[in-house]
């Protein structure tokens, strides 16, 4: 069976759902991970981040992120949850809307622990160059957030892998990845 116009339209549309879906995944993996190159490398060369305090080239962002973990100890552990995505796509260009929830575990200065939760939306534009989609303009929406006391990680002893923010992360044995370091900060 020869596949339809119809076919072939819905084929691509699924395609470039999927492509656009796994660079926001990337681009979580490289800020949980402090891989700034992974960060940065999904947004087009002159993109834009409206992401609260910071509004600026999209690349800096990911620049101004990973100096901020390397210089301000106070930050422990990060995580994104990626939650459904709207995608709107047309020729080369797309729309996309996709839910988050980012935690972290920071220390403060009288050493307690205090769990930072963020739910928002990516509300982000995308155009496809050289077969590839990247990031033109992102406005990181806060729909609530939260600060929690620690008063116990009933984990903290389990004999789990930690997570890393570096190279030795298992993620990136598995995945065949390559970690470049998080900056020496200015």
């Amino acid at each position: 069976m020869n596949p339809t116009p119809e076919m072939n339209e819905t084929l691509q549309e699924l395609i470039d759902h999927h492509e656009i879906r796994k660079l926001l995944s990337v681009y979580c993996h490289g800020c949980d991970r402090g891989d700034e190159y992974r960060m940065a490398g999904v947004y087009r060369e002159d993109a834009w981040d409206d992401h609260g305090s910071y509004k600026g080239p999209a690349r800096e962002f990911a620049k101004f992120v990973m100096n901020a973990f390397a210089t301000r100890r106070e930050l422990l552990k990060g995580v994104h949850l990626l939650g459904q995505s709207l995608i709107r796509v047309i020729g080369n260009a797309a729309g996309a809307e996709t839910y988050f929830i980012a935690s972290s575990v920071v220390a403060t200065e009288g050493g307690r622990k205090v769990v930072n939760l963020l739910s928002g939306r990516y509300v982000d534009n995308l155009v496809r160059e050289n077969g590839q989609w990247r990031i033109s303009k992102r406005v990181c929406v806060r729909d609530w957030s939260i600060s929690l006391n620690v008063e116990k990680d009933w984990l903290e002893n389990g004999n789990f892998v930690e997570g890393e923010m570096s190279g030795k992360d298992p993620s990136y044995a598995i995945l065949g990845l390559e970690h470049p370091g998080l900056p020496l900060g200015s």
